[in-house]
């Protein structure tokens, strides 16, 4: 499985479809997000995303995913004001003034730390219709969810799974349309050696990888790993490889029937010792400790 892939779906997202509709202005309504993420489509007229006080014209085509805690706004103008979009259902629509087609999808984000490629993306990815090169999947996508409706045999589940596919692909246009400018995850992903590198570890966390046996894999000398691997990364290859033994054995341990051994062993550990002794050294509390107290997050390793 590539990177990208594994981090979404290690992330176990849940989505939900909040709206699918054609409005008429005016209209406004507010999306909390306190422990939800999502994105919408306009697949037909405009409107107004606000959010942190700033407006954004959203126009036909355009996607916009929104990263979980962002409250935000879509207004049929930048002059309206809004309401709770749990009242969706309760205001009739007034049939006049310009149409807007609007989809928009909630995700429900599980408790605990997310992985650290999130932190490297903005609040909210505004993916512009003008910026998707045409014959681009995306559009493919954006085609497939307009043609779709409630109404029709099995809608609901169709939507659920394109709205998925609609996910990958925003990401991954986002990431196409905006190079990184630090080390990390979104610059990995534009270096070929180094994203192969990191198929293998995730691939095969607890495998017991050097750096020798990583540089052979992908075919450059130890010494240009290392530099590369630490440009990109921030990190280096060993340190990176112990992160990613730590964070599969933390979700692991979401399951209550598994025990620290059984742990350690999918992980790459001798011993339960071993891991804890390894976990509570990088996060600063014991695997058990961390795991019972998933809200408040684990630090980063140093």
């Amino acid at each position: 499985m590539d990177l990208l892939s594994h981090i979404l779906k290690e992330a176990r997202w849940t989505n939900h479809l909040l709206v699918k509709k054609t409005m008429h202005g005016p209209w406004g309504y507010r999306f909390p997000c306190d422990r939800s993420g999502g994105f919408h489509v306009i697949s037909g007229g405009s409107c107004v995303l606000r959010c942190e006080g700033k407006d954004a014209l959203v126009e036909r085509g355009d996607v916009v995913f929104v990263m979980r805690g962002v409250e935000h706004e879509l207004l049929s103008d930048a002059r309206q004001k809004s309401v709770d979009i749990s009242r969706f259902v309760q205001l009739a629509d007034r049939g006049k003034g310009q149409a807007v087609q609007l989809l928009s999808v909630r995700y429900e984000f599980p408790d605990g730390s997310a992985h650290p490629f999130f932190n490297e993306l903005p609040p909210i990815l505004h993916v512009r219709a003008s910026e998707i090169a045409p014959h681009h999947p995306l559009l493919a996508t954006l085609s497939l969810l307009s043609l779709e409706t409630g109404e029709q045999a099995g809608a609901g589940l169709l939507l659920e799974r394109l709205t998925d596919v609609l996910l990958f692909y925003a990401i991954r246009q986002w990431l196409e349309a905006n190079p990184a400018r630090r080390p990390g995850y979104r610059s990995a992903m534009r270096d070929e050696k180094i994203i192969a590198v990191l198929n293998r570890i995730h691939g095969e966390p607890a495998k017991p990888w050097t750096l020798e046996g990583l540089s052979r894999t992908v075919a450059i000398s130890r010494a240009s790993l290392a530099s590369r691997f630490r440009q990109v990364m921030g990190l280096t290859v060993m340190d990176y490889v112990l992160r990613t033994r730590l964070e599969a054995g933390r979700r692991l341990l979401e399951d209550k029937g598994r025990t620290l051994e059984d742990v350690a062993q999918q992980t790459g550990y001798s011993s339960a010792f071993a891991f804890s002794k390894a976990f509570k050294r990088v996060y600063g509390a014991s695997p058990r400790a961390a795991s019972a107290n998933a809200k408040t997050g684990l630090r980063k390793p140093a």
